[in-house]
């Protein structure tokens, strides 16, 4: 059970996100996300422009649902190999997951991976 408001979900409505976006990102019921905003905004009046002007920034992109998806296969694949996936492996799942990492690598190197 959470305590509302979720410090956490109202950092990232601060920064822009919707609570749709928050949402999928915690794999929470929007309603359940709507309740903890509510709260806060009522403890914050000034949360509500904060959001809107973060909003209103350049926009980020989101991990498509494959990206999300794929992180989930690769958390499973090395809690259960206890490695991570190699690019060189036999194995062409491996291999693609392999890619994947390494883009996702690229991306943070560059300042350009979704912190989500």
């Amino acid at each position: 059970m959470r305590r509302a408001p979720d410090a956490e979900w109202v950092l990232m409505y601060r920064l822009g996100l919707s609570r749709k976006r928050i949402a999928e990102l915690v794999r929470a019921e929007p309603a359940a996300v709507g309740y903890h905003l509510v709260i806060a905004r009522r403890q914050d009046p000034g949360l509500e422009a904060e959001h809107r002007a973060a909003a209103g920034a350049v926009p980020v992109a989101h991990p498509s649902p494959a990206d999300l998806a794929r992180m989930d296969e690769v958390i499973t694949w090395v809690l259960a190999e206890g490695r991570l996936p190699e690019d060189r492996a036999g194995d062409r799942d491996e291999r693609a997951m392999a890619r994947w990492l390494s883009e996702r690598r690229r991306e943070a190197a560059q300042g350009t991976l979704d912190p989500a």
